[in-house]
């Protein structure tokens, strides 16, 4: 009953939010007519600390900028760098006035291209919506609709707390946690958007409304799973834990041909019905030259969080398989565990400026004949110098934190909760020509050379 009740409800106003981009090419021209009289009539709205920035201002090239550009360019006539709820409520309203399609950013990683049909509209920037309190009580934080993952490990840090949130540092604390979110502390508390327990969102009428379990309940539902694009969340309280323990990384760098042997390594560890909800396993294939010149490596990163003498069983089987090299981290706290992990603000993963192509799958375990299939498809992709950097990341986080969750208490698909392996292809390249790009995709009848690594 609950998918019914939420479409009746909520459809409509999501609907306004999503921007009817089947009539935008009839539109753009009134639109943009629009544009100055909307900017007249926003101005005087916006508090103190907002900024309104046109295309001649300075700033304005800079907030074009996205983890994703310039494959994914959104056209803006408008950027409002909201400093309160009430500036983004008065944008939306301006915006729904005046017709005038608008994206809300924080992080800005998204890449789906269709957010390049977004033509002669307002970009709602929430970073001055960028704020961590650990809430009375200390179990619950209050985190702003424009706080970047970092920014909030950072602030919890101090008070030796923790909050679940995405695996890189440059992401969102709400993006990821509005489709699922990922997380090296899911295995104990579940996925982010399992600690969501309320959310403040402007609607697409600019209405402002709280959702939580007794609050909006079916707003609160969708958006948890399904939340992007049922409206703006300036700002949301999660649930907040005291730090355990300090962290113990070993760094594998495997060759191509480890890849069978390592994932079954994985299997095996995933399968134990003992796997402890304190470890962490990523792999990444990449292109390390001074390895292999010739073909991709396999670097594969096991993270405990524990002692030396705890983690020593699940380093292992690793070590038995012959790493080319092994880096070995101890005592690392939860602050400098993304840096360790290639996951910082200063890892490739978070660069800006790059075009970025992906696609995920979540799957059962590891089948090492496909998963093989996959990576030959990878390799022969990046052969070619343009898409050298990319990345095939095969990540276990953990399941017994999500699979705990209530399932019916979120959007989020069933299966996203029972499959513990993700496969995750990222294509990057530089430049802004067509032939690159369409190389990149690989495009044939059946879809793309991505898709065909995660459905092989």
């Amino acid at each position: 009953m609950r998918p019914f009740t939420l479409l009746s409800t909520w459809l409509p106003l999501g609907s306004v939010l999503a921007f009817p981009f089947n009539s935008i090419d009839r539109t753009i021209s009134a639109r943009n007519n629009n544009i100055h009289d909307a900017i007249s009539e926003l101005q005087p709205l916006l508090s103190q600390d907002a900024v309104l920035i046109q295309s001649s201002d300075p700033g304005w090239d800079e907030l074009q900028i996205r983890g994703t550009s310039p494959r994914i360019s959104p056209d803006y006539s408008v950027i409002v760098e909201a400093a309160t709820a009430a500036d983004v409520e008065n944008t939306v309203k301006i915006a729904a006035q005046f017709n005038i399609p608008f994206l809300a950013v924080s992080g800005t990683h998204g890449w789906t291209k269709t957010l390049n049909e977004l033509k002669y509209g307002f970009q709602i920037n929430l970073r001055k919506l960028n704020s961590t309190f650990l809430d009375e009580g200390a179990y619950t934080a209050t985190i702003g609709g424009g706080t970047l993952q970092h920014e909030t490990t950072r602030d919890l840090f101090a008070y030796n707390k923790q909050a679940v949130t995405g695996l890189c540092e440059c992401v969102s604390v709400a993006g990821p946690l509005l489709g699922g979110g990922h997380s090296l502390l899911q295995a104990r508390h579940g996925f982010a958007l399992d600690n969501l327990i309320s959310a403040d969102v402007v609607l697409a009428n600019g209405t402002a409304v709280t959702a939580s379990s007794d609050t909006n309940p079916d707003l609160f539902w969708a958006l948890k799973g399904a939340g992007h694009n049922f409206g703006i969340v300036t700002s949301m309280q999660l649930k907040v834990y005291d730090i355990q323990s300090n962290w113990n990384v070993n760094v594998f760098i495997f060759t191509n041909d480890k890849l069978e042997t390592v994932l079954k390594i994985v299997n095996e560890l995933d399968c134990d019905p003992n796997r402890p909800t304190n470890l962490v396993l990523e792999g990444v294939v990449t292109r390390i030259p001074n390895v292999d010149p010739e073909n991709p490596s396999f670097l594969y990163i096991v993270s405990y969080e524990g002692t030396p003498e705890e983690a020593a069983p699940y380093f292992a089987p690793f070590e038995a398989a012959s790493p080319v090299t092994t880096q070995k981290f101890t005592d690392v706290d939860y602050l400098s565990i993304y840096s360790v992990t290639k996951s910082s603000l200063d890892s490739a993963s978070c660069t800006r400026g790059r075009n970025a192509l992906g696609s995920g799958a979540s799957l059962p375990y590891w089948n090492v004949t496909a998963a093989r299939a996959a990576i030959d498809i990878f390799a022969e992709l990046t052969a070619d110098a343009r898409y050298a950097d990319s990345v095939f990341l095969l990540e276990n986080y953990g399941m017994q934190g999500v699979r705990k969750a209530d399932a019916s208490a979120s959007s989020l698909s069933a299966e996203e909760r029972e499959y513990p392996n993700l496969a995750n292809p990222t294509i990057w390249w530089d430049g802004e020509e067509e032939k690159d790009t369409e190389d990149a995709m690989g495009r044939e009848e059946d879809g793309t050379r991505v898709d065909d690594m995660v459905t092989e």
